[in-house]
């Protein structure tokens, strides 16, 4: 019997065109992975600066709110004819002013050594006190670097070694005298800043690279 030619012409489909339907459903072609590389390229050569170029502005003002506590904590010797010293916690990434007595003397590598020496041949456990508490007037609490941003070292006249762990202090004498310093701070993009606190007058210098102590000597020959 013979089928009506309207019904074979709606029930048949072409398998061939089926095929090619359901395998262009299964992935991108080469031509769109190419298309979403490039973008990512393009998006990555547009956002990188722009990364770099903040974190760098974070480190250009931390160094300089860093050297305006450091200029008033000089002035503040000069003024009230006590020593004062920057503090610097390079674990945590803080700093802060302190004020002490009207004299101090500074640690040398013989007195921390005959201090160890004491502390190891002493019965009783001294502990031991500090002459210097923070200075509200300068900062009422301790200071922290923007987020990223971090003590690199520091270098003073206290020890041969840059100080790359614990606490390090710069003192200030009330007769207008100050603690040779290089402070390295870094940001995540490995952005370098070097404080260099002079030993005269209390001016600090700002570098927006890293800078050694050898090149500061051989600069002033």
């Amino acid at each position: 019997m013979d089928l009506p030619r309207t019904f074979l012409q709606t029930t048949w489909t072409n398998p061939l065109e089926n095929s090619t339907s359901v395998s262009s459903d299964k992935g991108f072609t080469l031509v769109e992975i190419l298309v979403v590389v490039a973008l990512i390229g393009f998006l990555s050569a547009m956002i990188l600066p722009n990364i770099s170029g903040f974190n760098r502005v974070s480190l250009n003002s931390a160094a300089r709110e860093m050297s305006s506590i450091i200029r008033e904590a000089y002035n503040a010797a000069t003024i009230t004819g006590r020593v004062h010293r920057m503090a610097y916690d390079l674990k945590s990434g803080e700093y802060w002013a302190e004020s002490g007595p009207a004299m101090a003397l500074l640690d040398s590598e013989d007195s921390k050594e005959k201090e160890e020496r004491r502390k190891r041949f002493t019965k009783k456990e001294v502990q031991a006190t500090s002459s210097f508490s923070m200075d509200s007037t300068i900062t009422r609490s301790k200071k922290s670097l923007p987020r990223g941003v971090k003590f690199e070292d520091i270098i003073t006249e206290q020890g041969p070694e840059p100080v790359k762990e614990g606490k390090a202090f710069t003192h200030f004498f009330p007769h207008g005298l100050s603690e040779f310093t290089l402070i390295h701070i870094v940001d995540p993009s490995d952005n370098h800043f070097t404080l260099e606190i002079t030993p005269t007058v209390g001016k600090t210098r700002l570098f927006q690279r890293r800078v050694e102590k050898d090149e500061l000597a051989t600069a002033s020959q």
